[in-house]
């Protein structure tokens, strides 16, 4: 995995040098993962474009935040498939006003678990796989490019075979870019006295491997089969663009 220094896409990464259990490497170019693009630079987008053979990029936000901040993504395909349909507290990023959040843990089961998010996973991993990646790469991304993206990404480094370890690597990587933002929020928060809120907003502000166990948890077994129906030509065939 690595990232990407740009200075108006944050949290953005290439899954280049990302290893496997069997020893496979992926590809650079094919497979990158950020927050949104709403005031990315023709500049930065070039670079992607010269640098990352960016191609088709993959918008996971609500109808309204799509709608309050939409992409710049002149020039490349563009695919909004939301995981999410409507506003969520703690995971989507309309304009309400800020509340007390609710436990990350239990939306990330809900959105690993419940038909109706299942649905997007499905339909943002057959894009993933199905994606012709001679023709370039795939960018996905949220709002911060913590959580939609995060379980997504999670998601492709388990249709591609990595280990635990390093799919946790990559979730918390997001930290790096998210604690100076979320402690900045917190202390802003704290001014006006409300110690509950700032806490439950800060706590959703952060990548913490609670959420993702418990996502992991709930999975159960041979859950890309199982519950996302995934095809083992289609993993084998995406397998065999992205991995070297």
């Amino acid at each position: 995995m690595r990232n990407i220094e740009l200075s108006t896409i944050s949290n953005i990464r290439d899954f280049d040098g990302t290893v496997n259990i069997e020893g496979k490497t992926v590809r650079k170019n094919c497979l990158i993962r950020s927050a949104k693009l709403t005031e990315a630079s023709d500049e930065d987008l070039r670079y992607l474009k010269e640098n990352h053979d960016l191609s088709t990029i993959i918008d996971l936000r609500t109808f309204t935040e799509l709608e309050e901040l939409p992409d710049r993504s002149a020039g490349f395909e563009y695919l909004h498939i939301p995981i999410i349909r409507d506003f969520k507290d703690g995971i989507t990023h309309e304009n309400r006003d800020v509340m007390k959040m609710p436990d990350l843990a239990d939306t990330y089961i809900d959105m690993v678990c419940k038909e109706e998010y299942i649905e997007g996973l499905k339909d943002v991993l057959n894009a993933i796989l199905n994606h012709d990646y001679s023709k370039g790469s795939v960018l996905w991304h949220c709002s911060e490019g913590k959580d939609r993206c995060g379980l997504i990404s999670v998601l492709v480094m388990m249709v591609l075979g990595v280990d635990e370890a390093t799919i946790r690597e990559d979730y918390l990587e997001t930290n790096k870019t998210n604690l100076p933002k979320a402690e900045i929020i917190h202390e802003r928060l704290m001014k006006l006295g409300n110690k509950e809120v700032a806490d439950s907003v800060y706590k959703a502000f952060i990548a913490d491997e609670r959420y993702l166990n418990a996502a992991l948890d709930h999975m159960g077994e041979d859950y890309l089969s199982r519950v996302l129906q995934l095809d083992k030509d289609k993993i084998e065939r995406f397998r065999n663009q992205v991995l070297i």
